[in-house]
């Protein structure tokens, strides 16, 4: 976000100033509109602080470029251009570094409760890492059970296939998965390298249905993507309480390579 910040705005100073300066537009104006770029730059990096001090040193570098002139017709010639150029330059430093760590505020917390995979549409590992922790809640509280199924489709799979032909396979595989399920049932995708896996967490469903219910969701993408290496598994808690910790292992290894600034916070699941 700040490399893409960075590149605009010194983009358009840059086109701005080269505008100006083809239209023979006064040289220490140019220069004037290129003192907004350490500006920039420093309430991009250290917000309103970074941006009001960039500012005083650019009042401080205009007025130095200004010092003939104002030696040879007086200082009143000049006041005004140099008062509003100085406001011009203390706004631009303190309002773009306010609005910069507001944005960057929003953006962290876009990321950090993210719950949606890009390539399928499906949910990610940090939602599936929270619907643990909820069954797991609910499951002690009122003495129930829930299972998760997995299907790992190996990453050889697409070996030799386009990305984009790729990521269409796996959308289509995640809406057909999601088709397939309960309403009350969460289907998540996260791919680690070597796989793709799909897990679907199954509220008040115990071990024969959820092993049923792998059994023939693996038969299903199997034969969807004509391969036989295709590999399952069914997790039921209370039970297979091991298992389930080295799901939530595997996913929250997923999560932090897609997140990490903002590592997953397990609660129960990891105790």
């Amino acid at each position: 976000m700040r490399v893409l910040l960075l590149c605009g705005g010194l983009g358009f100073l840059g086109i701005t100033a080269a505008v100006s300066y083809a239209r023979r537009v006064e040289t220490a104006e140019v220069v004037a509109i290129l003192l907004f770029i350490p500006i920039f730059v420093a309430f991009v990096f250290w917000d309103w602080a970074g941006g009001v001090l960039a500012a005083a040193l650019a009042t401080a570098a205009y007025v130095a470029l200004r010092t003939d002139a104002i030696q040879a017709v007086g200082l009143d010639q000049f006041i005004g251009v140099i008062i509003s150029r100085s406001m011009a330059f203390f706004a631009f430093g303190f309002v773009g570094g306010i609005a910069n760590r507001h944005v960057r505020s929003s953006l962290m917390k876009l990321d950090l409760y993210d719950h949606v995979d890009d390539t399928t549409g499906l949910y990610n590992a940090r939602y599936l890492l929270e619907a643990f922790d909820l069954e797991v809640s609910r499951a002690k509280r009122y003495q129930s059970v829930f299972s998760v199924s997995v299907i790992d489709i190996p990453a050889a799979t697409f070996d030799g296939v386009n990305r984009r032909r790729r990521d269409r396979v796996l959308r289509e595989i995640g809406h057909g998965v999601r088709s397939s399920v309960r309403t009350v049932d969460r289907v998540a995708h996260a791919a680690d390298g070597d796989r793709y896996r799909f897990a679907v967490v199954l509220p008040e469903t115990g071990e024969e249905g959820a092993r049923i219910f792998t059994d023939r969701l693996a038969d299903r993408l199997g034969a969807l993507l004509g391969i036989t290496t295709i590999t399952s598994l069914a997790v039921t808690y209370p039970g297979d309480d091991e298992a389930l910790h080295q799901l939530t292992d595997d996913f929250a290894a997923v999560d932090r390579t897609q997140h990490p600034e903002h590592p997953p916070k397990l609660g129960i699941v990891a105790a």
